[in-house]
């Protein structure tokens, strides 16, 4: 986890020192610059114009984080040549930093479970936000963007449900429960239960999200996308999200990320106009 940390902080060290030199117009596809600057270089070298003209992209992939991993797709279209418009829809599973996975100790080739788990949270995040490029990609190479997306977050509470042996070792026979940290313990815990079992008891826990993060393109087709992104998540509930027993439960998550996605660009449609 520590390594983690440390390729993440120097990622961020890097994009911002970047962020000080790089200069860019909300009004132009391509600014007017001054001399010398990064914009100036980016005038100067040659491309293919319809890469201003792919104005859209669509990208999907997989999340790794501090607590978990997940599911994301995305939804982009250029402002400006620099500056992406972006919609998001993710899922990700959340779990205690402190749980433990647990064993019947008495009987053999039985299912594992997290003791003192009371729910199991999955987040879902709908959110809208910006892209904008640092470096351009044109060619070759890669092409770095930092973004910065808030929005919805749902944490899904679904209750653990529990084999429970009674009345006590060698146990006579097995009863599905759901899970009673005054009442289930090491001693009478047989196994999990089916991962079904409790989805009609779910509770929806809302709350709100920010993302900020490096994203690095490195496909090597210019209607291809293919990135590596890194970042930092929070979430905030309304109400303490009821992950463990007998533990604080926080109202509130601090993730941070690695993400693997895959998309393409395609041509903006313009509409035909009539001259007057």
């Amino acid at each position: 986890m520590q390594r983690f940390y440390a390729f993440f902080l120097t990622l961020v060290f890097v994009g911002v020192t970047s962020i000080s030199f790089a200069q860019t117009d909300e009004e132009d596809l391509i600014p007017i610059a001054p001399k010398g600057s990064v914009a100036e270089k980016l005038q100067n070298r040659s491309f293919d114009d319809t890469q201003i003209l792919r104005k859209q992209e669509f990208t999907g992939g997989g999340v790794l984080h501090s607590q978990g991993w997940g599911l994301i797709i995305r939804r982009s279209k250029n402002k400006t040549f620099r500056r992406k418009r972006v919609f998001e829809l993710e899922a990700v599973s959340m779990e205690h930093p402190k749980e433990l996975r647990s064993v019947n100790p008495y009987y053999e080739n039985t299912s594992s479970y997290i003791y003192g788990e009371l729910n199991q949270i999955v987040v879902t995040r709908l959110g809208y936000g910006r892209h904008n490029v640092m470096y351009a990609k044109f060619d070759k190479g890669v092409e770095i963007r930092y973004l910065y997306i808030g929005g919805l977050s749902v944490a899904w509470a679904k209750p653990i449900y529990l084999e429970i042996g009674y009345p006590s070792v060698p146990y006579e026979y097995i009863a599905t429960e759901r899970y009673d940290p005054e009442k289930h313990f090491v001693d009478n815990i047989f196994g999990r239960a089916s991962e079904f079992k409790g989805i009609d008891e779910m509770r929806l826990l809302p709350g709100i999200y920010g993302r900020f993060g490096f994203s690095f393109d490195y496909a090597r087709q210019q209607k291809n996308i293919a990135s590596i992104e890194t970042g930092v998540i929070i979430d905030y509930y309304f109400q303490d999200v009821p992950m463990m027993a007998k533990i604080k439960n926080d109202p509130y998550f601090l993730t941070f990320y690695v993400s693997l996605q895959f998309g393409t660009r395609w041509y903006r449609k313009f509409a035909n106009r009539k001259e007057e």
